[in-house]
């Protein structure tokens, strides 16, 4: 790594150290009651209003409050502050307001007032089938066969507890059914929560081999990779901030007889199966405004996937992978965010089929959005100046009377954007070099737009080392 790396990465570490467990306010919104300084008050009642689908045990599990607390005005103000944040990051609500009621000098009422989403999406499915709209639009030459088409049924709030459920019928370049729940408590003092997944997929299309970091596809008019997944995890939320989450989890996987002829090492030693159980473990500290497009606070996560229990002896990996980022509202509209990503894998030798590197999900690098550059261990650090241009609430209530979709907010932020990291390549994977042993950087401009119920769009103009530019399209924050 070059001089100019070490010291960016060094610098940014010791932003993580000295501010990872800081407080992060937000504001409370326009019609959000103040407190005043004094002494200490008692909270009589608690008043939750407007929900009409969320059972309130399930919101009063986010709040640090509770009936008959004594408390000083100043720790109440910022206790309602991050309890607020605590409700939206439920993704249960589209606005919550929380007013004080002063009863007496020494007594207060709080109400709460929550604005439910829409819980039940059937959505239909026509998206792309590969990385990101890029490597569609450009290395696949805008081939409507890689579309997939069919449809998801989600409740995000079943029961009125905020489990989800998901059925998914899938078709197109992928053929996908899917079923998952996920409980988020089972307990009375709900800390344990549980989940389960199962799906089977198929494809006719799939990437046999990566060359100058771009994925080979082969083309088939039969099916050519046959998959079968499920599992179990169960999660332990000891705090408002923190989860951990311990699964098991099964995967088998055949393809044809013309898969392992054109990449021998797909399985490794020319197989056509790989069959295996599957451990893994992931801790997230979240203290986020707002999770679709935070503004300001602080995210870690790190998990670790054992992949291969000596059953089947068909696959050996360790993979670990560890993620930081800060934002920072610096006044005046301005925002900054950076984030950190660090990937470890052994041994260094895989299949195919269970490479990672950048370019995957979001271990991406803005400017590289055409390229994998696949390597068991890398870093990246993205770096994001915001600028908020305006927003605006759309009221159509005139024309949609379903209160859930009656206004449409709209902000838009004009984003700088620098990344730069580091990948390790593979042992014998001589064709895909030029991004792998050497500190790559990219970046450039961008405009983000993000809407109700977490949509974001990116649109970003970026460059990369090589001097190649084009302008983007991505959906989701980057980091």
């Amino acid at each position: 790594m070059t001089q100019s790396f070490v010291i960016g990465l060094g610098m940014f570490l010791l932003l993580c150290v000295s501010s990872t467990f800081s407080r992060c306010e937000i504001p409370l919104k326009k019609g959000d009651t103040a407190v005043s300084d004094g002494d200490t008050v008692q909270i009589d009642k608690i008043f939750i209003i407007g929900h009409k689908k969320t059972k309130e045990h399930i919101i009063r599990r986010e709040l640090s409050i509770h009936d008959g607390q004594q408390i000083s005005r100043l720790e109440l103000q910022e206790i309602l502050l991050a309890d607020k944040r605590k409700l939206i990051n439920t993704r249960l609500f589209l606005n919550v307001n929380i007013n004080i009621i002063d009863l007496t000098d020494e007594k207060i009422d709080i109400i709460i007032r929550v604005e439910e989403r829409w819980y039940f999406f059937p959505i239909p499915i026509f998206e792309l089938a590969d990385r990101n709209f890029t490597e569609w639009w450009v290395n696949q030459k805008a081939d409507f066969s890689r579309v997939e088409w069919g449809i998801k049924l989600r409740h995000f709030n079943f029961r009125g507890r905020r489990e989800i459920l998901n059925i998914t019928a899938q078709f197109g370049f992928t053929k996908l059914f899917r079923l998952a729940y996920q409980f988020p408590y089972i307990d009375k003092k709900q800390k344990l929560g549980v989940s389960f997944y199962g799906d089977y997929a198929t494809n006719k299309n799939i990437a046999v081999r990566t060359i100058g970091h771009r994925q080979q596809f082969l083309d088939s008019e039969s099916v050519v990779r046959d998959r079968w997944r499920g599992g179990v995890s169960l999660r332990y939320r000891p705090n408002f901030y923190s989860s951990h989450s311990f699964g098991l989890h099964y995967s088998s996987v055949t393809v044809s007889d013309s898969i392992p002829e054109l990449n021998p090492n797909y399985f490794n030693n020319g197989s056509k199966y790989q069959r295996y159980f599957a451990l893994s473990y992931n801790f997230i500290w979240d203290f986020r405004d707002f999770i679709a497009y935070p503004l300001s606070g602080a995210y870690f996560q790190i998990a670790a996937d054992k992949i291969g229990l000596g059953i089947y002896g068909d696959i050996d990996i360790l993979n670990i992978n560890a993620r930081y980022s800060r934002y920072f509202d610096l006044g005046k509209k301005f925002y900054y965010g950076s984030g950190i990503i660090g990937n470890f894998s052994t041994p260094s030798e895989q299949p195919y089929y269970n490479v990672v590197g950048v370019g995957f999900e979001k271990n991406f690098m803005r400017g590289y959005e055409r390229y994998v550059i696949e390597g068991p261990h890398f870093i990246i650090h993205k770096n994001s100046f915001r600028r908020l241009i305006f927003a605006y609430e759309a009221d159509i209530s005139n024309a949609v009377k379903l209160k859930q979709f009656s206004k449409i907010p709209v902000s838009a932020y004009f984003t700088l954007n620098f990344d730069h990291g580091y990948v390790v390549n593979y042992p014998n994977y001589s064709e895909n070099e030029l991004f792998t042993g050497r500190y790559i950087y990219g970046g450039g401009v961008g405009i983000d737009i993000i809407s109700f119920y977490d949509f974001v769009m990116r649109w970003e103009y970026s460059m990369n080392i090589e001097g190649e530019h084009a302008l983007y399209f991505n959906l989701y924050a980057a980091f």
